[in-house]
């Protein structure tokens, strides 16, 4: 049994495993093991980060079964969930195969077409299971999670770096503003992955074996999920997208279009706000991140 892992985890799972390997163990954030098991099984143990709540995760679990019924290779539940020294654990199904981090234009392009029918498959779910508990659409807030109080964060970042809190301020209603102007609030929302990015999706001998990690997944809109899949980097998968879409018949409309700039700097600005609300609880600021996302928010510094 790992050092790294609660001795009585083991009998609360009531799982026996022929080896346990870490692949990732962050204190108080997500982390993960692979089970081996018997006769070649695997499954993959997941602790979730130390403020997750059960029925934030039971809304995760609905959209991975959903998926998973629907023929899609994920990261599905294998048993319950599991409260063990104050995080939450649950054993997953293993998705095979391996991320591709260094694209080439054909694998931007693939993954472009793979969220496109991976958004069909979730199109409709909206309507069933509604908004994730303490969430909302980028377009809706300046925070993705209802419980930041922004104001107080921006307020206690000028007592450490007045430059930078000026800066996120001037970006807050930039971006807001932006987003009024197109009209953002009539922009249609679904259940989105919530973090399609090029680590987040395996494939092997150039096919698609599977998707994970979707704990950020809630409703959104389309143009939020090409921002946080790190599209801007990836030109030919947002291209892929939106032709696979086009052929499917249902392309993005034109204020899906002019909502994508907004939106990737909405997604920017949403980005300090772990950094900042971290900051507010223990003072200490990692002020180099901050400014790294807020030069990306299409706002200059003061």
């Amino acid at each position: 049994m790992p050092v790294d892992l609660p001795s009585s985890l083991l009998d609360l799972l009531a799982i026996r495993a022929e080896r346990i390997v870490v692949l990732k163990d962050v204190p108080d954030e997500n982390g993960s093991w692979l089970f081996e098991l018997p006769r070649g099984q695997r499954l993959v143990l997941r602790r979730y980060h130390r403020d997750a709540t059960r029925e934030e995760l039971r809304y995760e679990h609905e959209v991975l079964g959903y998926l998973a019924e629907a023929g899609w290779v994920v990261p599905a539940p294998a048993g319950e969930l599991v409260r063990c020294e104050d995080n939450w654990y649950c054993l997953t199904r293993y998705v095979p195969g391996q991320a591709v981090r260094d694209e080439s234009a054909d694998q931007q392009r693939q993954r472009g077409r793979d969220l496109a029918q991976l958004h069909l498959a979730l199109r409709g779910l909206a309507d069933r299971l509604g908004q994730r508990v303490g969430w909302r659409a980028q377009h809706q807030g300046v925070t993705l999670q209802t419980a930041t109080d922004w104001p107080a964060c921006v307020r206690a970042l000028a007592d450490v770096s007045p430059k930078l809190a000026a800066w996120a301020q001037a970006a807050t209603e930039q971006t807001q503003g932006a987003l009024a102007a197109i009209g953002a609030s009539a922009l249609p929302v679904m259940v989105v992955h919530g973090d399609f990015a090029p680590w987040n999706v395996h494939y092997q001998h150039g096919r698609l074996t599977g998707v994970i990690d979707l704990g950020l997944t809630h409703v959104d809109s389309r143009p939020y999920e090409l921002a946080i899949a790190r599209t801007w980097r990836a030109p030919a998968m947002a291209d892929a997208y939106r032709l696979e879409l086009a052929r499917i018949g249902w392309p993005l409309s034109d204020l899906e279009e002019e909502a994508m700039l907004p939106l990737y700097h909405a997604f920017r600005l949403d980005q300090i706000a772990w950094p900042l609300t971290r900051g507010l609880l223990t003072g200490d600021y990692d002020l180099a991140a901050i400014e790294r996302q807020l030069s990306r928010t299409g706002t200059s510094p003061p």
